[in-house]
């Protein structure tokens, strides 16, 4: 479930801005909105924001900051120009950047601004523009040429990029009209995109659990973030001290952290900041289950009386990783060092062109 924050500049803004959150969470989007007090009177902003479920803001600077840490996708109602300028101080790398979009008051176009491929903004466009009835804009090269994009597929397939350095140089040989290598340690369904082969190239794309650097002379890899780590902690615990234990465990096991995709605990730890911050650090979502919820999971999972007696549930780590894994198989057991706990659950991959 994606993370969007929904920023409108007007009180027109806020009218359109509330009909799309309301559209997006349709489609089990995490949609939250936000308007300025500024740009009209108290009783009314107050009477918009509480119709509209938007929640008003003072700063857009500060607003914007906060959301670029926190959301996924950012959606700006009204002028680019605000939006640019919004953004401008945060933006540092298309691997982190969350997708930016922009549309008009009047819900006339949809603009893909930044982080079209990873972030995929270039998707939502098209989505957000479905839910408007508006026109799509991507000025992304492969897109508007209808070329396979590296980055964009492995966005789309839950794929890191191992070496980011690279995407510009496999892009700018696929539209110079070159083919590029490929190959998957996994299944992929579907066909090949022309722009590819399996033969040999100079450079190419591969997809593994390990980094394989020397399959082509220039090699992008991709590694699929299909784990999910479950944890839980005592109250206070810092981000180094998890971190640590987290680095400690994957070491032990020989797994790649890259490969984290998800980190999960229960609710009552939704907001311990050492959490938060590594799910920060470590660029996966930090997803929380209910007492009742880790109880129904289905499966065979360690138990304590004390875990229990204090949280609801006979096991966190376990438990919330078999669900935020939707069932996985499980490649680590309950490891228990320092009042934390971590279990790692490795969800069904599932690969297309």
């Amino acid at each position: 479930m994606i993370r969007i924050g929904v920023i409108a500049f007007s009180g027109r803004g806020g009218t359109l801005a509330g009909s799309l959150i309301r559209k997006l969470r349709d489609i089990g989007c995490a949609a939250e909105g936000f308007l300025p007090r500024r740009h009209a009177a108290e009783d009314f902003v107050s009477q918009r924001c509480a119709a509209e479920e938007l929640t008003p803001f003072h700063d857009l600077g500060v607003l914007t900051g906060k959301l670029f840490a926190e959301k996924e996708l950012l959606i700006f109602v009204g002028a680019c120009g605000i939006a640019v300028r919004a953004i401008a101080p945060y933006v540092k790398s298309k691997l982190h950047d969350p997708g930016v979009l922009v549309t008009d008051e009047c819900g006339t176009y949809v603009i893909s601004l930044l982080s079209g491929h990873i972030g995929r903004a270039n998707e939502y466009t098209r989505i957000v523009a479905r839910l408007l009835g508006a026109e799509p804009v991507i000025t992304t090269a492969t897109d508007r040429r209808g070329l396979f994009a590296v980055d964009d597929w492995a966005a789309g397939n839950g794929l890191r990029v191992i070496t980011p350095e690279l995407i510009k140089e496999i892009s700018s040989r696929i539209l110079a009209g070159r083919r590029v290598g490929f190959y998957s340690a996994f299944p992929v369904a579907g066909s090949m995109p022309e722009e590819l082969t399996d033969g040999e190239a100079e450079a190419g794309i591969v997809v593994s659990d390990k980094v394989e650097r020397d399959r082509f002379p220039l090699t992008c890899c991709l590694m699929p973030m299909d784990l999910v780590v479950g944890i839980g902690c005592k109250k206070g615990k810092s981000v180094s001290q998890l971190m640590a234990f987290l680095n400690q465990v994957f070491t032990a096991y020989e797994l790649q952290t890259e490969r984290i995709g998800k980190i999960t605990s229960i609710s009552m730890k939704a907001q311990e900041e050492g959490l938060l911050l590594l799910s920060k650090a470590l660029h996966a979502p930090f997803v929380t289950f209910s007492a009742e919820e880790l109880e129904k999971a289905e499966g065979s999972f360690s138990a304590s009386d004390f875990v229990k007696r204090q949280t609801g549930t006979s096991n966190v780590c376990e438990r919330s990783a078999y669900l935020g894994s939707g069932g996985g198989r499980m490649l680590v057991a309950k490891q228990a060092e320092g009042g934390m706990t971590i279990a790692v659950y490795e969800r069904k991959l599932s690969l297309t062109f």
